[in-house]
C-alpha cells in the first residue's frame, strides 16, 4: 500500500514538473516573440528605403545612402530620389532628406533610380548610381558630387563603358595603394580600375572569376586583413568569395545570408563591431517593391570566412562609447 502511495506521489510530481516546464517554455517563447516584435529592425520606418550603401566617413559617423521605394509601387520604375541617413549609435538615425532626384539629372528619365554606391575621395563625396537614360530603359552609371556627406549632390554625367539592363555598381578604394575600382554587372560580374577623378574607366572591363555560376546582381566589395571579399545576390540569398587582390580570381565560400531575399547589402566595421546592412520585403505591408532597411551583426571565423547571417526583427543594440 505504501509503495502504491509513493508511486502515485511521484507520478503527480512528474506531471506537475512537465506542466511547469511546458509553461516555462511557453513563457520563454512568448518573451522571445515579444522581443522580436519590439526590436530595432527595420531601422528606417518613416519612408521605404532599400539598397543601403553604408560608410564610416572621417567625421566618425555611419553614413547610409539608400534608394527610395514608393508606398504605392507595383514595380521598380517609380523608384525616385536617393536619401542620406547618419548615426553614431546604430539605432538612432538622422534623416538628411533627399540628396539627389531624377529631376536633377538632365540625361535621365523620371524614376528608375536604383541601387546607389558612394565614396569619399579627393576631398569630395561621390554617389554613383544606375539610372535609365532619357526615353529608354537602358541603364547608365551616373555620378554626382557633393562637398558634404549629407549632400545635396550635383550630377556630373555618366561613366562611359558601364551600361546594360541594370548595373548595381559598387565603388571600392583599396587602402593598399589608394586605387579605386568599380564593380558592376547582372549575371556576369565585372570590374575595372577608375581614373583618379572617378569620371572614366582607366582600363577595359574584366569579367570576374568567382568559383561559381550563381551570380545574379547586387555586387559588393569590402576588404579585411588583406583579404578581398566579393559578395552578391544569387536570387535567393547572399553569397560571397574571397581573393588576395581586387581582380581575383576569387575562391567561392558559399552563403552569407541564405534563404533571405535581401538583394542588396553592404558591410562595415564601426567601433570594433562588424555590421551587415540589407533590406526586407515583409514589414508593415511591404513587398519586393516596398522595402525597408535592416541591420544584423556580422562575425568572421578565425580563417576569415563569414558566419551565416539570418534576418531578425531584433536587429542590433545601441552602441555606447
Amino acid at each position: 500500500m505504501k509503495t502504491e502511495i509513493v508511486f502515485a506521489l511521484l507520478m503527480l510530481i512528474s506531471i506537475s514538473c512537465k506542466h511547469q516546464n511546458k509553461d516555462l517554455a511557453k513563457e520563454a517563447a512568448q518573451q522571445k516573440e515579444a522581443l522580436e516584435q519590439s526590436g530595432n529592425n527595420p531601422i528606417i520606418r518613416n519612408i521605404r528605403t532599400a539598397d543601403p550603401s553604408t560608410h564610416v566617413w572621417k567625421d566618425g559617423k555611419v553614413w547610409m545612402y539608400t534608394s527610395h521605394d514608393m508606398e504605392d509601387a507595383v514595380n521598380y520604375s517609380t523608384m525616385d530620389g536617393y536619401h542620406a541617413f547618419s548615426s553614431t549609435d546604430m539605432v538612432n538615425w538622422t534623416d538628411h532628406g533627399e540628396v539627389l532626384h531624377s529631376r536633377n539629372i538632365p540625361w535621365g528619365s523620371k524614376g528608375w533610380m536604383w541601387a546607389p554606391t558612394a565614396i569619399h575621395k579627393n576631398n569630395k563625396y561621390y554617389l554613383m548610381y544606375p539610372h535609365a537614360a532619357n526615353g529608354t530603359k537602358n541603364m547608365k552609371c551616373g555620378i554626382a558630387v557633393s562637398d558634404t556627406p549629407q549632400g545635396p549632390f550635383k550630377d556630373l554625367g555618366w561613366i562611359e563603358g558601364v551600361e546594360g539592363q541594370w548595373l548595381d555598381p559598387c565603388v571600392f578604394t583599396d587602402d593598399k595603394d589608394g586605387k579605386t575600382y568599380l564593380y558592376w554587372g547582372v549575371r556576369e560580374p565585372k570590374v575595372a580600375l577608375l581614373e583618379d577623378n572617378l569620371l572614366a574607366l582607366a582600363e577595359p572591363p574584366r569579367t570576374i572569376e568567382y568559383g561559381s555560376d550563381n551570380f545574379f546582381e547586387a555586387i559588393y566589395m569590402h576588404k579585411r586583413k588583406g583579404k578581398y571579399y566579393l559578395s552578391y545576390n544569387a536570387g535567393l540569398g547572399g553569397f560571397y568569395a574571397m581573393a588576395d587582390n581586387p581582380y581575383g580570381p576569387f575562391d567561392y565560400k558559399g552563403a552569407i545570408n541564405p534563404k533571405q531575399r535581401q538583394d542588396h547589402h553592404s558591410i562595415i566595421e564601426y567601433k570594433g563591431q562588424n555590421y551587415f546592412f540589407y533590406h526586407v520585403q515583409d514589414w508593415n505591408g511591404g513587398t519586393k517593391f516596398r522595402r525597408n532597411t535592416c541591420i544584423e551583426y556580422l562575425y568572421y571565423n578565425e580563417d576569415g570566412t563569414i558566419q551565416k547571417i539570418y534576418a531578425t526583427k531584433k536587429g542590433v543594440k545601441k552602441v555606447t562609447d
